[in-house]
């Protein structure tokens, strides 16, 4: 039998569509270089918070290094553009192989084990490949930074005369993740996920090899992560370990899925359209007193936790109040 659309997912189509168009427009309209700019790190973020909610929201696996994997494929491909000025187009591969076989290496000395060693472990890679883009002065120019200087418009390099171009390309990437993490949702990995999220004995019991599933999820959500990190840098024109793999950047991608809501494909995306803009108001009046930017992280966070725990798509939702599948804490689920 052939199945059919129901009104409720036509409706949802439609709102996407018009959402999606209105984003496409705004540019054409908007002068405002601050705006566009805001806008551009919202679409970072955000994706960043989908490809964060692959292991952190769907598995229950709570991870702290994903600025580690954002900043691998920053520095990768800004190192080949200054020494061989070869497009990161052609670049990001490299990055993405180097987070999959590191996502690889983290996952099959963790995933074994139950309790908060993940947790601990994603904290520890992060900050071992912080020091380490310090200590290779000669690559990485250490605590001084990589930056590029401007040249001419050149579309293959991503150099562009205002941030308008990015605008799309980041809009785009944002689209292209959410796909993906649609598909993985809905594919039998996915389920098997979200089946060990709910109880990892249970789906053991069924036969589900919660190793290989969970190391699945972090190796797609890593190279994920490094695939928005090249593009990132660019846009960026200066990186340096601080900047681009800090524990509070990690943070900051795992908060735009915990605000916006774990598990829900949508949920991340929610949350950087809501915390992005905020925290960046927030920086612009208060910017003259040190830590404003946290301090409105942190009332958010408590806000959320205590009268939205299933996030900001909650308020969408029929009965926020009940918890859904992907939201349930389970007996295997990992948390810091």
């Amino acid at each position: 039998m052939k199945k059919t659309i129901s009104k409720k997912s036509w409706l949802s189509l439609a709102i996407i569509a018009a959402f999606l168009i209105i984003l496409l427009c705004l540019p054409l309209f908007i002068t405002n270089s601050y705006f566009i700019t805001t806008l551009i790190t919202t679409f970072v973020f955000a994706a960043l918070g989908v490809a964060w909610n692959i292991i952190g929201g769907y598995g229950g696996q709570i991870s702290w290094c994903h600025a580690a994997f954002l900043a691998i494929g920053s520095y990768t491909s800004f190192i080949i553009y200054k020494a061989f000025e070869i497009s990161p187009f052609l670049t990001f591969p490299i990055g993405c192989v180097i987070a999959y076989v590191l996502a690889t290496a983290i996952g099959y000395g963790t995933f074994k084990l139950r309790g908060p060693f993940f947790s601990l472990s994603t904290i520890a890679f992060a900050e071992v490949i912080r020091i380490l883009l310090l200590y290779f002065r000669d690559l990485t120019n250490g605590a001084n930074g990589l930056w590029l200087s401007y040249k001419e418009p050149n579309f293959f390099a991503l150099m562009f005369a205002d941030d308008k171009p990015f605008y799309y390309i980041f809009l785009a990437l944002l689209v292209v993740v959410l796909i993906i993490a649609r598909a993985f949702e809905r594919s039998k990995t996915g389920h098997y996920l979200s089946a060990i999220k709910g109880d990892e004995d249970a789906a053991t019991s069924l036969g589900i090899v919660t190793f290989k599933v969970k190391l699945h999820a972090f190796q797609m959500s890593a190279v994920l992560a490094s695939l928005i990190g090249t593009f990132y840098a660019f846009f960026l024109t200066y990186i340096d370990p601080t900047t681009v793999c800090g524990v509070d950047t990690s943070i900051k991608i795992g908060f735009m899925a915990i605000v916006g809501g774990l598990g829900a494909l949508w949920g991340p995306v929610l949350g950087a359209f809501v915390l992005i803009p905020f925290i960046n108001i927030v920086n612009l009046l208060l910017g003259n007193i040190g830590g404003a930017g946290q301090f409105a992280y942190g009332i958010i966070l408590i806000l959320i936790v205590i009268f939205r725990p299933n996030g900001l798509i909650s308020f969408f939702q029929k009965d926020p109040n009940k918890k859904s599948f992907f939201s349930r804490k389970g007996k295997g689920e990992n948390t810091a």
